[in-house]
């Protein structure tokens, strides 16, 4: 694994660098980006392509902090170029904010609504180093797994099935392949792979990583969180997130895949259907009870709390009932059909959809 870390000012880029190195593994190489001499000419992108591609040891993971304006030997430099650039060669990247802006939500939000984007809070740091080596390894992970289908050809050559393959939930292809957003700003990887074939496996890689990262582990379809799961399964959300007792019942559900370790906790609807159904049960509240011996309070829905829930406003981040709610139009990719807008949400909002 080797890691490379983008920072214009040399105390913090060594503080990341440093907890970063002290939580990864012996064979784990981790540096600061330092500019090469010969950055001058050219634009930004392909100064700093040709500098990648004059190292031939591509990192495995990228970390850029938001604000690069410092950057004396490298003027110019900004995380869109490295994003850009990174993309362009099959580079996973992360960025980060620190100083007025670090941990702030608005950065970390609207990472989350552009694609092929992984942004991270960097406080407490700790943290932040855990998930950063979570992301290159779920991305190690992916790539390994890619060369192994390719040597078996065994798999047809579609994303979803790769993926699915990935995943180890070759039963999900088609419902992944619904989480296909058709966002055009994906194309740019696929057009690069026949470029560089020694790449290639990495390419692939970067693009279902991303893919995985920010569209099916983000939106409740295959996998849900706590708050959507404790609603699809009509159980309360807290019961669901505080009784350790609920939880262990679901345990063989539990999602241990790329990028588990950086994510919250999320399980397999599949393998939640199947608990319930091999129980004779109607649901999960049901089922828990009858295990547990215990009343268990179901779900609510945040918009009228006499109502079951059973789905998930994506925007308030509680659980909705069917009736008061709205489907996502277009902003939900269409494998995600637990996640809706609440009827109140709706409205304030509808203006703007």
């Amino acid at each position: 694994m080797k890691i490379l870390v983008f920072d214009d000012v040399e105390k913090n880029l060594t503080e990341v660098c440093d907890e970063i190195k002290r939580q990864s593994s012996a064979n784990s190489t981790i540096l600061p980006f330092i500019s090469p001499e010969t950055s001058n000419g050219g634009t930004f992108e392909n100064r700093l392509k040709a500098y990648f591609e004059e190292q031939n040891d591509y990192p495995t993971l990228i970390v850029v902090d938001r604000d690069l304006s410092g950057q004396k030997d490298f003027i110019g430099l900004s995380e869109q170029t490295v994003r850009s650039v990174a993309i362009r060669l099959g580079i996973p990247e992360c960025g980060y904010a620190r100083g007025e802006r670090a941990d702030d939500e608005e950065y970390i939000a609207e990472g989350e609504h552009r694609e092929a984007c992984i942004r991270l809070p960097l406080m407490p740091i700790s943290t932040f180093a855990s998930n950063v080596l979570a992301i290159a390894r779920g991305f190690q992970l992916i790539d390994q797994k890619i060369k192994t289908l390719i040597e078996q050809k065994t798999v047809k050559p579609i994303a979803a099935h790769m993926l699915a393959e990935i995943l180890e939930r070759p039963d999900d292809a088609d419902k992944i392949s619904l989480y296909a957003s058709g966002d055009q700003s994906r194309l740019s990887v696929l057009m690069n792979l026949s470029s560089q074939p020694e790449r290639r496996s990495w390419q692939l890689a970067c693009f279902l990583g991303y893919w995985l990262w920010d569209s099916v582990l983000r939106f409740p379809g295959v996998v849900v969180n706590a708050v959507s799961g404790s609603s699809y399964l009509n159980i309360h959300k807290n019961a669901f997130q505080n009784d350790q007792a609920i939880r262990d019942l679901f345990a063989t559900a539990k999602y241990t895949g790329p990028f588990a370790e950086a994510k919250e906790p999320l399980w397999w609807r599949r393998i939640l259907d199947e608990i319930i159904d091999e129980s004779g049960c109607n649901d999960g509240r049901e089922f828990a009870m009858s295990k547990l011996n215990k009343e268990i309070r179901r779900s609510e829905c945040c918009e009228d709390s006499t109502k079951e829930a059973g789905y998930y406003c994506f925007f308030r981040k509680m659980p909705v009932s069917l009736a008061n709610s709205k489907p996502g139009f277009g902003w939900f990719p269409r494998g995600a059909d637990l996640a809706r807008i609440s009827k109140s949400k709706y409205d304030e909002e509808s203006p703007w959809m």
